[in-house]
């Protein structure tokens, strides 16, 4: 007698995420580790060392989403783009809060890469609830 194995249907939906839905999702990924590296990269690439909370905040900042981004690739859940996104966020705001507005390069750094990295984590988000994304 042949065994047969049923499956719930949420089971199913779940598997079509972890099979077809993440697998197209990985530029996301790459995208905001290399904008994660870039920001971890910058005060050398765009000459703001001199600023030490700037370059403490954009090596740990950058380094962080991308570790995460790196994380998400193997883990292939979602809570990293949540991460990412505030990470993002804090590295847009951290200018005034930590008081580096008077310098150019360091600002465009943390803003226009904090942008990148939030307009990311919101695409991999919206993507990860629309209903044909299995």
């Amino acid at each position: 007698m042949a065994h047969v194995t049923h499956h719930h249907p949420q089971e199913d939906r779940h598997l079509g995420l972890v099979a077809g839905h993440w697998k197209g999702r990985r530029w996301e990924d790459w995208a905001n580790m290399a904008f994660g590296l870039l920001l971890a990269l910058s005060p050398w690439l765009l000459r703001f060392t001199g600023l030490e909370g700037a370059t403490l905040n954009a090596v740990i900042i950058g380094g962080l989403i991308c570790a995460l981004s790196a994380l998400a690739l193997t883990l292939l859940d979602r809570w990293e783009a949540y991460i990412s996104g505030l990470l993002g966020i804090w590295a847009m705001l951290s200018p005034w809060l930590i008081g580096f507005t008077a310098y150019d390069m360091a600002m465009l750094a943390h803003i226009g890469l904090g942008a990148l990295v939030v307009a990311v984590a919101a695409i991999e988000i919206w993507q990860s609830g629309a209903p044909d994304a299995a």
